[in-house]
């Protein structure tokens, strides 16, 4: 031991001899306070993966990624098919409605004047008009009778080619179809509805017309919807020359 290191012993020990008070803990602070601080390394050695567990690793992230994809790729296809039905499902019932009128109308001569009476004053003017409720119920309640049978049996049923849900135009109609049904439900409903227009110098034009309102159910092979389909037909009308007539009878 060097002669400065025996020195600097030789001091702490008569300062510890004449200070018998001071605490141990101090001391330890003491003799480590000047100590340097070295870093703690941690080593972590990880075993490198085999060629088999990166082969399964590597069919893993695969797998996830073409289930994801399908799967995404599904419920798109879903909502795309249902949103082609319902369009398709509405044209498909408007033309019902618009064949079933015209064929009634067709096989029977329907006027004006079958659906409504108008009431004159002497000199030939309209002072009232009055519906035929009876004819204009019995001809809305066929016609509906009519829509709602053709649903029943199959005639409205459409189908749906997969091409088409690709979005290409190449595809479109293309491959195997998918069936779609369409049925009209019991809720369905005709309501009447009549309107005045002006249609010149002291001249009115009243229309008659059948507001059809069909609650449609569509069944996909994967999905149900439902939806409400209203077709606004005219069946009658005619112009009223002079005053508009003050009187208007079973007209709602």
């Amino acid at each position: 031991m060097s002669p400065g290191a025996l020195a600097s012993c030789w001091q702490f020990l008569k300062c510890w001899t004449n200070n018998p008070h001071i605490h141990s803990m101090g001391v330890i602070s003491m003799l480590f306070r000047h100590r340097r601080r070295r870093p703690i390394y941690i080593g972590l050695h990880l075993r490198p993966l085999s060629k088999k567990m990166r082969v399964r690793l590597t069919l893993f992230v695969v797998l996830a990624a073409v289930t994801a994809f399908f799967t995404q790729a599904s419920l798109d296809l879903r909502e795309l098919s249902c949103d082609i039905a319902l369009s398709n499902a509405e044209d498909a019932m408007i033309l019902r409605i618009n064949e079933t009128i015209y064929d009634e109308f067709a096989e029977k001569d329907y006027d004006y004047d079958y659906f409504v009476t108008l009431e004159r004053d002497n000199n030939g003017k309209v002072v009232a008009v009055y519906a035929n409720m009876a004819r204009i119920n019995a001809l809305s309640s066929k016609i509906l009778k009519n829509v709602v049978n053709a649903s029943n049996n199959g005639d409205l049923s459409i189908e749906i080619p997969i091409g088409t849900l690709t979005g290409a135009s190449l595809m479109m109609g293309r491959g195997p179809k998918i069936p779609v049904d369409i049925t009209a439900l019991t809720s369905s409903h005709v309501d009447f509805k009549n309107e005045l227009i002006s249609a010149g110098i002291n001249q009115t034009k009243h229309q008659i017309k059948f507001v059809i309102v069909m609650d449609v159910y569509i069944a996909l092979p994967w999905s149900k919807v439902t939806t409400q389909v209203q077709n606004e037909v005219l069946i009658a009308e005619t112009v009223i020359i002079g005053d508009v007539p003050q009187t208007y009878l079973n007209m709602e």
